[in-house]
């Protein structure tokens, strides 16, 4: 008589274990590359913010520009070193207007226009500041040498998502615009000529 013993075919424990670790090492990549690329979708979208900023700003400073009466009416000296810190003690919300119709005067949105751009900043960039710094030039126009009045636009955000320190509180970072994320904010600086 024969012995009819059907062979058994299937997995072993150690083909089980092996799979799954793959499995797991795969998955835990995955995860990782996920994180990886938010975090860089989120650092790509506050770039774009701040490039909206400047070309708020550089539209705005070109437009009281172009309906200046008189070279010499100061209409900038609102522009000259102004500080957007919107959750800080800068704050110019209170110029923020929302209708003047036609009897908004200049200077009024001059002011509006910072608060705006102030208002853009801080909610948009994450911890965002700005700075507006006048740059007196020379240059040659028709062989005369004249004085011209550029401006450089500054942003400043935290690009990092959630950095903390040792304690477990959140890292402040300078605003000296070093380059190094690690000590500084990001930092997107550019010259603008009205």
């Amino acid at each position: 008589m024969k012995n009819n013993v059907k062979q058994q075919s299937g997995f072993t424990i150690l083909e089980v274990l092996v799979a799954a670790i793959i499995m797991m090492v795969s998955l835990l990549g995955m995860g990782a590359l996920q994180s990886t690329a938010m975090k860089k979708n989120i650092s790509a979208m506050n770039k774009t913010q701040a490039m909206e900023a400047v070309n708020y700003i550089g539209d705005a400073l070109r437009s009281q520009i172009s309906t200046k009466a008189n070279l010499n009416d100061g209409i900038h000296a609102d522009y000259d070193d102004f500080k957007a810190d919107y959750w800080g003690a800068s704050n110019s919300q209170s110029n923020y207007i929302t209708d003047c119709g036609a009897g908004c005067s200049r200077d009024a949105m001059v002011k509006h226009m910072l608060a705006e751009w102030e208002r853009m900043i801080g909610e948009g960039l994450p911890k965002g500041k700005g700075l507006i710094t006048p740059v007196l030039a020379n240059r040659l126009v028709d062989g005369t040498n004249m004085q011209t009045t550029y401006y450089k636009i500054t942003l400043m955000w935290d690009d990092r998502q959630m950095a903390m320190n040792d304690s477990g509180g959140a890292v402040a970072l300078d605003e000296n615009c070093s380059g190094n994320p690690k000590v500084s904010l990001t930092c997107y600086e550019t010259i603008i000529q009205p």
